[in-house]
């Protein structure tokens, strides 16, 4: 091995990971963004605070929204290699919180997806992101719980990827507004949907890429 090697190794471990810390550092600008301008009049239990649609559905949001919360924040700790690595009794402990404050906060979507009325396309899109909060996460818990890191790992993408949505809804709801893009009650419809379903067709994407365009020196293309 050249004397030069280990820096060179260093150096395209630095290379390789730069995208993925980039994408993080992005994440967690729009998460703090998020939090800091959207999360706290949920803390202040008055009608004016929540506004008059929200407010008869306080008891179920307010939990949604703290489940949320600590799903969002704790999600990027279980991707930080060093913890997983050095601190591995604190990934497990993290992520078992995970996993129930997304079950939790699943159950409360569904109260407040129940107690929508006039706007069934919302609340269907509401119900679903949680259904697919709840698999996700499960299929990641499961996973590991039986062994298979690949898949606990990938299924882990996918589960914070339906976390994130409560972040992306707002914020594209704030940008196609800013733009009249479609009026309050079209936006909500079509994000209830689109906040999660989209960002995870194309996370799965990403995903199986590596396997769908790597080819083997021996395969041969099918010919049709």
């Amino acid at each position: 091995m050249s004397p030069h090697s280990a820096p060179l190794d260093v150096a395209s471990g630095k290379a390789r990971n730069a995208p993925a810390m980039a994408g993080w550092a992005i994440v967690l600008l729009l998460l703090a963004y998020f939090v800091v301008k959207n999360v706290p009049r949920y803390f202040i239990f008055t009608p004016s605070s929540y506004g008059s649609y929200f407010w008869p559905r306080a008891s179920w949001l307010f939990p949604h929204v703290v489940c949320g919360l600590v799903a969002v924040v704790i999600g990027p700790l279980q991707f930080w290699p060093r913890i997983r690595s050095n601190y591995l009794t604190f990934h497990r402990l993290a992520g078992r919180v995970y996993v129930a404050v997304v079950l939790v906060g699943v159950v409360a979507s569904w109260g407040v997806a129940a107690r929508i009325t006039g706007a069934p396309a919302y609340a269907a899109g509401l119900a679903c992101l949680g259904g697919a909060w709840a698999t996700t996460t499960l299929m990641a818990f499961v996973s590991i719980r039986r062994g298979n890191v690949a898949q606990h790992r990938q299924w882990m993408v996918r589960s914070y990827v339906v976390t994130f949505a409560f972040v992306t809804f707002r914020l594209c709801d704030e940008l196609m507004a800013a733009h009249k893009v479609l009026d309050g009650d079209e936006r909500a419809k079509l994000l209830a949907w689109g906040c999660w379903a989209i960002p995870l067709l194309a996370t799965e994407v990403v995903l199986q890429a590596g396997a769908v365009f790597r080819r083997s020196p021996s395969a041969r293309p099918v010919q049709s």
